[in-house]
């Protein structure tokens, strides 16, 4: 029988176990549980059983819980049907219910706003598999229609005009507006493992010859848009976080930046635009990456 150890945390630990404050959110300790797409949520709303998960992970002492990946309400953001989305009124409500379980179990609970670009074709699926598969109305976009499984084949779906970047940036400007009314007590925008916002990190998906192409400063500039689209929208007081990645799906070995400098001229205009923390995805952990 395992008797669970009762002696204090070795001091290199402590500080996970300290309290946090970043603008209006404080937390108890600094233990994260990071998104984890569940695909419990029919109609991309969020039921009962949401509810109920999430608040388990607060009654057993989590700092900060993110949720799940949820699509923003552009028609390109999300093809699946289980997956939640963060807009339209019965999604908020569910989503209200989330939060307002999660507060009763002491917990304190951010939403992750995503849009997924051409990440599909990462898995596999085939625009084709995809259209079928597909709510009415899905497109692909991102930005140059490279297929980051790929990226020496033919573009598929549409490289985004500067209306579709606008309309983006604006669906997730709501979205984020939307998290705070629901209870959340932050938002993370996903820009990480090849999801939309990380296809214009990478120059690898990344061809654009305008503003939103070009050296790392450029190709961060979507980014960072979405970011000051978000901060205006939810007040200076209301943490905003970022996830971002050097590895991609399916490409475990794909980088970013390959030096702190470059990591750098990719963070920092992401800071100027009112990024309060970062979520720093890595596989290798056990590795440095410079």
């Amino acid at each position: 029988m395992h008797v669970p150890s009762t002696a204090p945390p070795p001091a290199t630990a402590a500080p996970l176990f300290g309290p946090f404050t970043v603008g209006s959110l404080a937390l108890e300790n600094r233990i994260v549980m990071a998104p984890m797409t569940r695909e419990l949520s029919p109609g991309g709303v969020p039921g009962p059983e949401v509810a109920a998960y999430y608040a388990r992970r607060a009654r057993n002492g989590v700092g900060l819980i993110i949720t799940e990946g949820a699509a923003i309400g552009h028609p390109s953001s999300e093809r699946r049907a289980a997956v939640p989305r963060i807009h339209g009124a019965d999604a908020l409500a569910g989503w209200t219910r989330v939060t307002q379980a999660v507060h009763a179990a002491g917990g304190r609970i951010a939403a992750q706003l995503m849009h997924v670009g051409l990440d599909p074709l990462l898995w596999g699926m085939t625009p084709a598999e995809m259209d079928a598969a597909s709510p009415a109305g899905f497109e692909l976009l991102s930005p140059s229609g490279v297929d980051p499984s790929q990226p020496a084949a033919a573009t598929v779906g549409r490289e985004m005009s500067d209306v579709d970047i606008s309309s983006v940036i604006d669906a997730y400007a709501r979205a984020a507006a939307e998290a705070r009314q629901a209870g959340f007590d932050a938002i993370e925008l996903h820009a990480a493992h090849g999801y939309l916002i990380d296809q214009f990190f990478w120059a690898v998906t990344n061809r654009r010859k305008d503003r939103y192409g070009g050296d790392l400063s450029a190709r961060t500039r979507f980014g960072a848009d979405v970011v000051r689209a978000c901060r205006h929208a939810v007040g200076e007081d209301f943490p905003i976080f970022l996830r971002f990645s050097q590895w991609k799906v399916g490409h475990y070995a794909a980088r970013l930046a390959d030096s702190p400098d470059e990591l750098a001229a990719v963070l920092g205009p992401l800071v100027q635009a009112g990024v309060d923390a970062f979520h720093c995805s890595t596989r290798r952990f056990w590795q440095p990456e410079f």
